[in-house]
């Protein structure tokens, strides 16, 4: 009887043991920007016990902190939940609850995934925290990534404001005495008050391209010409869905649209501007005066298809 009885308290002291035990696991330490993470939590515990656990919704809680650094960080507001899923599988006296989150960041950092409180039979408790590495696609060899490239001419020679003077002072007397004339034009001139106008994203976007299209710089620069007529791209897009591309790679810029779900042949127009420009503005390339209009109309055709619908006059 003695010995039914210790093997009795054995078995429970081993399941009590093996109950509450947490487990967090991740896909990968270091992930790139536009990826999926996946982090799953796993939690054993007794038939029976009540848990309960509420998962964060829209972005999962984190910090970006610098590299070799122990400090808190600032809040990290870019790593976007795209799924979660959770179920329990009973195995013998205890159970297994398994949670699995699906994550996109979409900036780079070394990202600290804070703990998600859970409550066990009102007991609460922490999965433990997780870090990870989120940085950009790395280039990979014979596929080039395209950036703006800029370069820095460093003055040597100190500025000095008598020589400025003596070599640019009518330049200042003449625009001092347009400044003049202006406010003298004013005070003569009956005042009359303007009423501002006010232009949606569409209308600004198509004419800064007729601007550049009538300037036709691509007769005496094709590499300045490009340069603008990829920036009034970049800059519509990042203004149109809210995201930074200014900056971008053409291989990021096409990833982080990918993202959005676009149409298809909306992307395909899109990139065709963006590498057209890319291989003038790098390598060089000369493109004859049907191609120049055809990349033009291109941009505009962008512009018109992925503008909302206009309803003020419907």
């Amino acid at each position: 009887m003695k010995r039914k009885l210790f093997y009795l308290l054995l078995t429970q002291w081993i399941l009590s043991a093996s109950a509450q035990e947490t487990l967090t696991y991740i896909s990968s330490k270091e992930i790139t920007v536009g990826s999926i993470l996946e982090v799953q939590y796993e939690l054993t515990l007794p038939k029976g016990d009540s848990l309960s656990f509420t998962p964060p919704v829209g972005n999962f809680p984190c910090n970006r902190i610098a590299s070799q650094s122990n400090l808190k960080g600032t809040t990290f507001n870019d790593l976007e939940i795209i799924s979660y899923s959770d179920t329990i599988m009973q195995e013998g006296a205890v159970m297994r609850w398994k949670a699995i989150f699906k994550l996109i960041p979409w900036d780079t950092g070394m990202l600290v995934l804070q703990p998600i409180p859970y409550t066990l039979n009102n007991n609460h408790g922490f999965f433990s925290s997780i870090l990870v590495q989120s940085t950009f696609v790395p280039s990979k060899k014979g596929l080039r990534i395209y950036d703006i490239e800029e370069s820095i001419t460093p003055m040597n020679k100190e500025f000095v404001f008598t020589e400025f003077i003596v070599k640019y002072g009518w330049i200042l007397l003449l625009l001092l005495l347009f400044i003049v004339g202006v406010i003298f034009f004013k005070k003569i001139r009956r005042p009359q008050r303007e009423e501002p106008i006010s232009l949606s994203l569409k209308q600004q976007t198509l004419q800064s391209i007729e601007k550049l299209k009538a300037k036709k710089q691509w007769e005496s620069d094709q590499k300045t010409h490009y340069t603008e007529l990829s920036f009034i791209l970049r800059w519509y897009l990042s203004a149109r869905y809210q995201i930074n591309l200014l900056e971008r790679t053409t291989f990021d810029t096409m990833l982080l649209l990918r993202s959005l779900k676009l149409d298809e042949y909306l992307q395909s127009i899109i990139t065709r501007v963006l590498t057209e420009s890319d291989s003038v503005k790098f390598a060089s390339n000369k493109l004859s005066d049907k191609d120049h209009l055809y990349l033009i109309e291109q941009l505009r055709e962008v512009i018109k298809l992925s503008s909302p619908i206009d309803t003020s006059h419907v």
